[in-house]
């Protein structure tokens, strides 16, 4: 059964852990009735044992940043990252770690119900595959809101660490996502960090 637990970002520099897990999923929210709704989804969804950590973002440092500061701050084989407007399917997570170990894949992609494994809006990685790219950090920290969930999986997809099950249901839920367009400080650092093959990490391209 996993373990659910609640804290602020902005105590999140003092947090420590005492007690090792296999699997640790982090959940950056700003409503914490859709967390906590979405997290009690979750735990009902799977037969798997890990913590959940739901990150109360009082401070706004937005989701890519309380990634990277639960990441660093855990040690666990997998890291998965989730959202307030996620919903699994049946056995999301047994799926999920079934695949990612059977194919000894680096990242592996939620089926979102948009992008189909392309990206992964919600992904569960192995930390071993994950310090070859970045090292300490899961996203690479100079994003602001877009854009680093779709680096990570270029650069999985690239060197043939991504994988997706459909089975693997963890769906995106937000009714207004048409309304908002992309961080354009994001997309420009984007595209110029494409051309450079993201520091070198695979062949450069121009995206379209």
């Amino acid at each position: 059964m996993l373990e659910i637990q609640t804290i602020k970002s902005s105590v999140l520099s003092k947090f420590q852990l005492s007690t090792s897990y296999e699997t640790i999923i982090v959940l950056p929210a700003i409503d914490m009735i859709l967390a906590n709704k979405a997290s009690e989804v979750m735990k009902r969804r799977t037969k798997q044992t890990g913590l959940l950590i739901i990150v109360e973002d009082d401070l706004r440092l937005g989701f890519i940043m309380v990634s990277n500061m639960v990441y660093m701050k855990t040690k666990s084989r997998y890291f998965c990252f989730v959202a307030q407007d996620s919903y699994p399917g049946e056995f999301w997570l047994d799926y999920g770690l079934d695949t990612i170990k059977k194919t000894n894949s680096g990242l592996l992609s939620f089926n979102d119900g948009r992008f189909f494994g392309k990206i992964a809006v919600f992904g569960l990685a192995d930390r071993k595959w994950l310090n070859t790219v970045y090292n300490q950090f899961l996203f690479y920290p100079k994003y602001k809101s877009h854009f680093a969930d779709t680096e990570l999986s270029v650069i999985a997809a690239q060197t043939n660490n991504l994988v997706f099950n459909p089975n693997c249901l963890l769906i995106e839920v937000d009714y207004e996502k048409y309304l908002h367009g992309n961080n354009q400080d994001d997309e420009i650092l984007y595209i110029k960090r494409a051309k450079t093959g993201f520091d070198g990490l695979i062949t450069p391209f121009t995206p379209e």
